[in-house]
């Protein structure tokens, strides 16, 4: 599993991509949902890797 900050960074790299993509082709052409999805699939990644460590970092409550 890749470290936070390379998924940040990551996901930088490719909203900037997003971005450009969208300006340059528009919302609907393919290759900006497809970058949309690369975008989510990082974006998903660094959430599953924050709640991971906050999960394993809970205290019992009892």
């Amino acid at each position: 599993m890749r470290e936070p900050k390379q998924i940040r960074d990551q996901i930088e790299q490719n909203r900037h991509e997003l971005s450009r993509l969208a300006e340059y082709h528009g919302m609907q052409d393919y290759k900006v949902l497809q970058q949309s999805m690369v975008l989510d699939e990082l974006i998903n990644e660094y959430n599953r890797f924050k709640y991971n460590k906050h999960f394993m970092n809970r205290q019992p409550i009892a």
